[in-house]
């Protein structure tokens, strides 16, 4: 089956788009399952290539690379009440990626969002609304990868949503565009590529100099892969992708040689895709992006990546919701719903457990 095929079967009437969305979502990890990897030198018949795929200039310095936010404002037990008098069936409204295997994927068969992410919202869910279903009283819309999501933070926009909730790194010249909450989750970006006689075909990202590789079109992934130098002084073939679902699919097509995202992510692939695997060497020798990791196996990752919820600039509500967002992290800790959401979503992620805030800004972006 090849992604075309997943997008037209995705696209057929009925549901409207959170429907269509969350069925392209089902479809594609359907269409990860039953590809077959080709081999780059094959001479089957060239398979289709997903709408938006393209090769981009590489070089330039990395998005994320040095200037990373882990803080934010100070936590606030007061619900917005904007959001917390909103009527039956009504609620808060979170833009998620159905992609997102380990943090908030949409499950076809009980009809409903899943992941690491998704058991965070539902515990913000019950602080605003105590005793009710907290599923009732989310409403979840799919938005673009990386900071495409951020126009649906904007007043007016017709899918508006109150936050975002993607796999989404917290950076310095992303909190020129919005708020963050503070980091809820500490990842670093590796690589994942095809398994070769029950070993990766690459061993890391210094063997990928000259190799294509593919990530989601404006996300610190991409960039980071653009920027980055092996140690022969090559650089990879970045392939920019509409979703990093679809780098999956090229890279058991043979379209790609390696996936580059957070390791948080990947491993989601590797458990849908056994033919896959994860870079084992570290890059350059250089442990600078692993102060984060936990040393269970070597570091791979080459990028620093702490994860946060992303609100509207500007906007009392969302910065009364950040507030709060904050102060159900904290109470995820003394609870255990952060550990109980990790082991069951992320047991393999080599981080060092939930993030300790550092103190809080006063002011927007920090500086």
């Amino acid at each position: 089956m090849t992604t075309q095929q997943a997008r037209r079967s995705a696209a057929r009437p009925g549901g409207g788009p959170m429907a269509t969305r969350a069925a392209l979502a089902g479809v594609l990890l359907l269409a990860v399952a039953a590809c077959t990897a080709v081999p780059p030198d094959s001479a089957a018949v060239p398979t289709a290539v997903p709408p938006g795929v393209q090769r981009i200039a590489a070089g330039g310095e990395p998005a994320n690379a040095f200037c990373t936010v882990r803080s934010s404002f100070a936590p606030s037990g007061t619900p917005p009440r904007v959001i917390r008098d909103r009527g039956p069936g009504q609620g808060l409204v979170a833009g998620v990626d159905p992609s997102d295997a380990t943090m908030s994927h949409w499950n076809a068969e009980s009809q409903q969002f899943e992941g690491f992410n998704i058991d965070l919202l539902l515990a913000v869910a019950r602080a605003i609304w105590p005793g009710e279903e907290p599923r009732k009283r989310i409403t979840f819309k799919v938005v673009p990868p990386g900071q495409g999501a951020f126009e649906m933070l904007a007043p007016g926009h017709p899918d508006r949503v109150d936050l975002i909730a993607t796999s989404l790194t917290a950076s310095c010249e992303r909190a020129k565009q919005v708020i963050f909450s503070n980091d809820y989750l500490d990842s670093g970006q590796t690589a994942l590529v095809r398994r070769v006689g029950g070993r990766p075909e690459y061993a890391g990202i210094e063997q990928l100099g000259g190799r294509r590789v593919c990530a989601a079109a404006r996300t610190t992934s991409l960039a980071s892969i653009a920027a980055y130098r092996t140690t022969d002084g090559t650089l990879p073939v970045p392939v920019q992708a509409a979703h990093v679902i679809d780098c999956l699919v090229m890279l058991r097509q043979g379209q790609v040689d390696a996936v580059s995202t957070d390791e948080n992510i990947l491993l989601g692939f590797t458990r849908m895709a056994p033919d896959t695997a994860l870079v084992t060497e570290p890059p350059r020798g250089d442990a600078q992006f692993c102060r984060y990791h936990d040393g269970r196996w070597p570091c791979t990752w080459f990028t620093d990546e702490p994860h946060a919820f992303a609100f509207a600039r500007d906007n009392q509500d969302s910065l009364e919701l950040a507030r709060f967002v904050n102060h159900v992290l904290e109470s995820t800790r003394a609870s255990g719903v952060w550990s109980a959401a990790h082991r069951q979503w992320l047991a393999d992620h080599p981080d060092r457990g939930q993030p300790v805030p550092g103190p809080p800004v006063t002011s927007w972006p920090p500086g």
